[in-house]
C-alpha cells in the first residue's frame, strides 16, 4: 500500500514536470493562439452584428420608399431606391433596381431602365427568377408598337412551362392580339392562364375576365 503511494506521487510529479516543461516551451504560443481565436471569434460576431443592422436599415429604407410609392411621390421613392441601389446589401439593391427601372419606365425613361435592366442580367448575384424578371421587362420595353408575331417572338423564350413568368408573358402576348383583334389567338394565350395552375390567381382572374369578354364579343359578331 505504502508503495503503490509512493509510485503514485511519483507518477503525479513526473506529470507535473513535464506539464511545466511544455508550458515553459509552448506557453507564448498556445496564449498567442487562444488570442487570435478570441479576435477571429469576436470580429465575426461583430461582422453578423453589422450585416444584421444594414439589413434591417435597407429594409426599413425599402418599406419606406415603398410607402412613399403609395402616396404617389415617386421622385423621393426613387431617390431611396438610387441609394439602395449603390449599397444596399444582397435581395435589396435588386429589388430597389427592379422598381428605379419601372419607375424610370413609366416615365418614358426607356433607355435609362434599360440600362439597370442589363446591369441586373450581369450581376452574379442575381437569381434566376430575378434575372428572368429583369429580362422580360427589358423586352417588355422594346414591344410599344410592336405586332402581335412580334412580341409572341420577343417573348418565345418565357413559354416554357416551367418559366417562372410565364402567365405574365401569356397575358402580353395575349393582349397584343386582342389589340390587333385576333380573338382566336387572344383567347388561346388567355386560356392557358387559366388552366396553368402555376399562373397567380390574379392573373387567373384577370384572364378569365378577358376570356369573357373575347366569348361576349364573338357572340355579338
Amino acid at each position: 500500500m505504502v508503495d503503490d503511494q509512493i509510485f503514485r506521487e511519483v507518477d503525479e510529479e513526473l506529470r507535473q514536470e513535464r506539464l511545466q516543461a511544455l508550458w515553459n516551451k509552448y506557453g507564448t504560443l498556445i496564449v498567442g493562439g487562444v488570442v487570435v481565436l478570441v479576435c477571429v471569434v469576436a470580429g465575426f460576431i461583430f461582422w453578423q452584428n453589422w450585416q444584421t443592422s444594414k439589413r434591417q436599415d435597407a429594409g426599413d429604407r425599402f418599406v419606406e420608399a415603398l410607402q412613399l410609392m403609395g402616396k404617389g411621390e415617386t421622385e423621393a421613392a426613387n431617390k431611396i431606391f438610387s441609394t439602395l441601389q449603390a449599397d444596399g446589401p444582397g435581395g435589396y439593391e435588386l429589388l430597389a433596381s427592379l422598381h428605379l427601372a419601372a419607375n424610370q419606365a413609366k416615365k418614358g425613361e426607356t433607355a435609362q431602365a434599360e440600362v439597370i435592366y442589363k446591369k441586373i442580367l450581369q450581376n452574379p448575384s442575381a437569381d434566376k427568377i430575378m434575372s428572368d424578371y429583369a429580362k422580360l421587362n427589358l423586352a417588355l420595353l422594346k414591344l410599344d408598337g410592336a405586332s402581335f408575331e412580334e412580341t409572341k417572338t420577343a417573348l418565345g423564350s418565357f413559354l416554357d412551362e416551367k418559366a417562372a413568368w410565364r402567365a405574365t408573358a401569356l397575358e402580353v402576348i395575349a393582349l397584343a392580339a386582342l389589340k390587333e383583334k385576333n380573338l382566336d389567338e387572344s383567347r388561346k394565350y388567355f386560356s392557358q392562364i387559366v388552366t396553368d395552375r402555376g399562373s397567380p390567381a390574379a392573373l387567373k382572374r384577370r384572364a378569365q375576365i378577358m376570356l369573357d369578354i373575347i366569348a361576349a364579343r364573338k357572340a355579338g359578331g
